[in-house]
């Protein structure tokens, strides 16, 4: 057991490494707001952007308090000299305000309103809301800017479309100037995400970059994941998970929502865009979900009934308790939430088992793990930098993650594809080799000169004792069509078939010694499976090599019990014995020995032990597992 926690503690590490460089950026991200002016200068509805310079690229990111009114659109009604509502912070949900002691709804229209004060001369800008789930229009010191949707009193007809559209440049040409967002919702109320200040060549290429790039990435993952799914229909029986590859399906669907490519697809489809939000939201959970419950254990032990259900559950409710805790404290974050949730869920769910797990990992699922917590970690960073958590560029975390995790899967199972290929290799030469080597053991067994003196004493017969002969050539045709059939056989047979053809052997060679041979047979279990040609051959070597050898002859004595959880077979002689190295001289019969050794280990996993003593006598032993003997009860129809 302390060998096999040794052996895992790369998975340990590299789990701890993941949530650590998680909790580094989060660290990151929460700092630099707090102590880089340029990102937090939005402080009671205005934003002091003395001594700014946008050449440089930095995004000015406008959370903090704005001002608020409640189903009023400031420019479009030509409201002025209006007094807010409340001040909100952005981002929010305007659901956590109150009128007349009830919240306000989802559904609604409203208008946000912050300054600008201390302008830089001359510059020119772009106020972006990436992505934001609701209709909205943009106007600098009333004139229209840019906007997203159709906004409208009327929040049924409210159209939203993603924010990726053509944008106008915001013009400061005064030192203050007033900037006003008017929206519309109906699913998700509000400024949800934080409006950003940008210079406009620097968001055009970062923009231009994100389509680039995130397009390479999704398209790198949809090849693997084709390849995958091709592989799967190709060769059904070769392991290919379906679930696997839903479980990619799912993760490239929740990739879709980051960046320019999502924005253009909702720009064709019939479904708005804030209403297709949510199942791709959902098809993450699923992804998690169905991962932790159908990724392999390091020693491929299935996963068990109840903790599929009880891990379902787990991420059930963590979605749950993130819907929730948005809903009550108006979060406008709350998918990171849960992701957030599902962190000790993921770690205890793929780092457990493999600390209970008895059997040794294997090496490739090492590979297949980190791409899980690649895309996990992918996954966080990009919920969060989507939800406004800390200014970071979202379009590549998680489809960097996605990818690593199709490369991974592809990796483990090309790994294990050619691992079976090597093992079918390996039987196919196995099987060949125990052919050759059973038609080569059949053929040893024939000698010449045992056919030629068993014909010779048949012939004797036929004048002498014509019913010994017909007798003895009945023997002799069983023992050849045995040793014939035996060559083309390669499974197991009865041992009542073997001791058959044993008979037959031994009924031969008394007729031509007389009595000089005499023969024991104690057979006390004989229902079990034996390789054809194994008994035999060891029973010919007794009687060839021990007693034709003694002037005087002697016994041989053929014995098979059960004992200790295996099945034995004994066969003795008392004959000349030999030197036991001499089995490794061909001429002595070596080879046969080599390959019956041979057939028993590869087809029953069974063992030969000769022991023998010059002038005493030998003795052959082979021991066959119960199980490998596939031992049946004796009425039963073989």
């Amino acid at each position: 057991m302390k060998a096999l926690r040794k052996e895992n503690k790369k998975y340990i590490w590299a789990a701890c490494l993941c949530f650590m460089i998680i909790g580094l950026v989060i660290f990151m991200g929460i700092w630099q707001p707090l102590h880089d002016p340029e990102i937090s200068r939005l402080e009671n509805s205005t934003v002091d952007l003395q001594g700014i310079d946008f050449d440089t690229g930095k995004p000015i990111i406008l959370k903090g308090e704005w001002e608020f009114f409640w189903q009023k659109l400031l420019v479009t009604d030509h409201l002025k000299d209006q007094e807010p509502d409340a001040l909100v912070q952005v981002p929010s949900y305007w659901t956590q305000l109150e009128q007349d002691g009830q919240a306000l709804p989802n559904e609604g229209y409203a208008s946000y309103r912050i300054r600008l004060v201390n302008c830089p001369p001359e510059a020119d800008v772009l106020v972006v809301v990436p992505n934001l789930p609701s209709a909205y229009r943009i106007f600098l010191n009333g004139q229209p800017v840019s906007g997203s949707g159709t906004v409208l009193k009327n929040p049924e007809s409210t159209e939203v479309f993603p924010s990726y559209i053509e944008m106008n440049t915001l013009p400061l040409r005064s030192s203050e100037c007033e900037l006003v967002i008017e929206v519309s919702s109906h699913v998700y109320p509000g400024l949800c995400l934080a409006p950003i200040l940008i210079d406009r060549s620097t968001y055009e290429q970062a923009a231009e970059r994100d389509i680039i790039f995130s397009s390479l990435l999704l398209g790198i993952a949809i090849v693997f994941i084709i390849f995958y799914a091709m592989d799967r229909m190709l060769k059904p029986k070769s392991g290919y998970s379906v679930t696997i590859l839903l479980v990619m399906i799912l993760f490239l669907l929740k990739s879709f929502y980051r960046g320019p490519i999502f924005s253009a697809f909702c720009f064709w489809s019939p479904i708005p865009y804030d209403y297709m939000l949510f199942p791709f939201h959902a098809a993450g959970v699923a992804a998690w979900g169905i991962l932790l419950c159908a990724n392999p254990k390091p020693s491929g032990v299935p996963r068990s009934k109840k903790r599929i259900v009880c891990v379902n559950l787990l991420v059930l409710g963590a979605y749950a308790i993130a819907v929730g805790i948005g809903l009550a404290f108006h979060i406008t974050w709350w998918w990171a939430l849960v992701d957030i949730l599902l962190a000790p869920i993921l770690f205890v769910g793929m780092v457990k088992p493999i600390l209970q797990d008895e059997h040794a990992p294997s090496p490739y699922f090492f590979p297949y793990y980190l791409g899980c917590l690649c895309v996990y970690a992918g996954c966080l960073l990009g919920d969060m930098a989507l939800g406004g958590l800390f200014p970071f560029d979202d379009s590549f975390a998680f489809q960097i993650g996605l990818v690593c995790l199709t490369i991974a899967i592809k990796y483990v199972d090309g790994k294990r594809l050619n691992a079976i290929q090597n093992e079918a290799l390996k039987v196919a030469e196995m099987r060949a080799e125990l052919q050759q080597a059973q038609t080569n053991l059949a053929l040893h067994q024939i000698q010449p000169h045992f056919l030629y003196n068993a014909l010779l004493a048949i012939k004797v017969l036929c004048r002498k004792d014509p019913e010994k002969a017909e007798k003895a050539v009945y023997d002799f045709s069983t023992y050849l069509r045995g040793n014939m059939d035996s060559i083309e056989s390669t499974e197991p047979i009865l041992f009542e078939e073997e001791l058959q053809n044993i008979r037959a052997y031994l009924n031969i060679e008394q007729m031509r010694f007389g009595e000089r041979l005499h023969v024991i047979l104690d057979i006390r279990c004989r229902n079990f499976m034996v390789p054809p040609l194994t008994v035999q051959p060891l029973v010919e070597n007794a009687v060839r090599h021990g007693i034709c050898k003694k002037i005087e002859g002697g016994t041989v004595s053929l014995c098979s019990y059960q004992k200790d959880g295996f099945v034995w077979i004994e066969i003795l002689d008392d004959g000349v014995g030999f030197d036991v190295e001499q089995l490794q001289s061909s001429s002595f019969g070596g080879v046969g020995i080599k390959n019956l050794r041979y057939r028993l280990e590869t087809l029953l996993k069974a063992k030969l032990e000769i022991q023998s003593e010059v002038g005493k006598g030998t003795k052959q032993v082979i021991q066959i597992p119960e199980q490998e003997a596939q031992l049946f009860d004796e009425d039963d129809d073989r």
